[in-house]
């Protein structure tokens, strides 16, 4: 073999054991390497948790209602906004009869609470057998603070047994404040505040007035109270209860 192909041979080689042993971490614009932006992925120091379930009506359908832990970093703060407590993020559903699982929804919610109970006597005596959950949900940041909170109005949503068809039965930019099945009728009936002074606010000044829904029907919350009868309401009041000048 001439030296000439001998120079050539440890060449190649010189190449290839470079190949081998030059194995460069990929660098991010802000001059992290992968492995650094894995580690200070804020996603890392979540924790999800799954502190309490409940069966729906012995259909083998379980709820599990999620929170959110977050682990503090030890070179910066919090992340992820804060929830409030008794709230919830999301619901995960899991039916063990068949092993399948899925999330309520996957909009951003904040769930005060939900419910298969719908009478005044606290029973549920639905007679149709959809049976829905009820829950009272939080959508819109209403006085656009960024956040959800106590401070934005909550909806009435209703879903089926299983988890599916979760949709919003009051009306939009209305705070729910109390409501109840009407079995004869087949209606949920509900009081709602209207921000009536324009103050992104929900107070004892505001308008409170009544929707219904009907169940198992296509429709959309309908006032029940028509303006001509609030009107009439507030001449009587007027005339009855206004104030005397000294």
């Amino acid at each position: 073999m001439t030296t000439k192909h001998l120079l050539y041979l440890s060449t190649v080689a010189i190449f290839i054991s470079c190949g081998r042993n030059n194995n460069p971490q990929q660098v991010q614009p802000n001059g992290k390497s992968d492995s650094a932006a894995v580690l200070n992925d804020p996603k890392n120091h979540l924790n999800i948790q799954m502190n309490e379930f409940s069966e729906v009506d012995s259909s083998g359908v379980l709820m599990f209602p999620l929170s959110m832990g977050e682990t503090e970093a030890e070179d910066s703060g919090l992340s992820y906004k804060r929830i409030s407590d008794n709230t919830y993020w999301n619901i995960a559903f899991y039916n063990s009869v068949t092993k399948t699982y899925h999330l309520l929804t996957e909009r951003k919610i904040l769930i005060g609470s939900y419910s298969q109970n719908y009478g005044s006597d606290g029973k549920n005596n639905i007679s149709t057998d959809k049976k829905p959950i009820f829950y009272m949900v939080r959508t819109d940041d209403f006085n656009k603070d960024n956040k959800l909170t106590d401070e934005d109005p909550q909806y009435l949503f209703i879903s089926d047994r299983f988890g599916n068809n979760f949709k919003q039965i009051s009306p939009a930019n209305y705070n729910v404040n109390n409501w109840e099945f009407v079995k004869r009728s087949n209606k949920v009936i509900m009081t709602v505040s209207k921000d009536s002074d324009g103050n992104a606010m929900f107070d004892k000044t505001d308008e409170i007035t009544t929707f219904e829904f009907t169940l198992d029907k296509d429709s959309v919350p309908q006032e029940i109270f028509p303006e001509s009868f609030k009107n009439k309401l507030k001449i009587l009041f007027d005339k009855d209860w206004k104030r005397l000048k000294k």
